[in-house]
């Protein structure tokens, strides 16, 4: 604990110095923007689920021979095994090029860094969104299947970043030119800009999933259901940025 309580003094005590670095000579306007956009995707990747028959059923509470909990068994197996002949047979209706059923891992660790939210699952990758509603209800008239968005992204993201970046700088200087006027002063170049914050956690984690590793579908998912968008074929691209402006006498 006197570990942690020295590092954060040592950060407040670094924060001070770069502050009083500037100087009490060195005047500025420092704003802060945020802004996000909604940007069509071009590729989903879908969990098609299948309703699992009950595995840990207690046959013991139940009086039932031996040949008729394996019969039991042994319909529950078929049934599923018909459920993905049908979502196979639909997925390959409409050309979809990657999908993959993950079997359930019997032993599995719970630590892995391959953590995968796709167990007894299909993993569906869709390059063709525009498919996407009448894919997904076709699935979804299937008895015991739901469907659900984990990922949803766009080829050329940077493209969008960099329009959202200068719309981002756009909006500082007018809010900084506001702040000027009402001081009294002119308006100097940027001195300063910086896109580190809090948000750019939550952004990381949850509108760009890829950059989580394993994790990555899980967040995904988990930002989805957050934006309440599990339907969406949209991304959500958010910058923020605080913007240092020199001033004059």
């Amino acid at each position: 604990m006197k570990n942690i309580f020295l590092l954060l003094s040592l950060i407040a005590t670094t924060i001070l110095i770069n502050a009083q670095s500037f100087g009490s000579n060195e005047k500025y306007i420092e704003v802060k923007v945020s802004d996000t956009l909604m940007v069509q995707a071009d590729l989903m990747t879908l969990m098609v689920q299948i309703e699992e028959e009950n595995d840990d059923y207690d046959y013991d509470d139940y009086d039932l021979d031996e040949k008729e909990i394996e019969k039991q068994k042994r319909d529950a197996q078929n049934k599923q095994k018909a459920t993905k002949a049908k979502i196979e047979a639909i997925l390959n209706k409409y050309n979809v090029s990657s999908f993959k059923f993950h079997e359930e891992e019997k032993n599995k660790n719970p630590f892995s860094k391959d953590f995968s939210i796709y167990e007894n699952a299909y993993e569906v990758k869709l390059d063709n969104v525009s498919q996407y509603e009448k894919l997904s209800n076709e699935l979804l008239a299937i008895e015991g299947v739901g469907v659900t968005t984990t990922q949803v992204n766009v080829k050329d993201k940077h493209s969008h970043e960099i329009i959202l970046l200068e719309k981002l700088m756009n909006k500082a200087k007018k809010e900084a030119q506001v702040i000027a006027k009402q001081m009294g002063t002119t308006l100097g170049n940027p001195l300063n800009v910086s896109n580190q914050s809090m948000e750019n956690v939550y952004t990381s984690m949850f509108n760009n999933p890829e950059s989580m590793g394993g994790f990555g579908a899980l967040f995904g998912m988990l930002g989805n259901m957050l934006n309440g968008a599990t339907k969406s074929t949209s991304v959500t691209i958010s910058k923020s940025l605080v913007v240092r402006f020199a001033i004059g006498n």
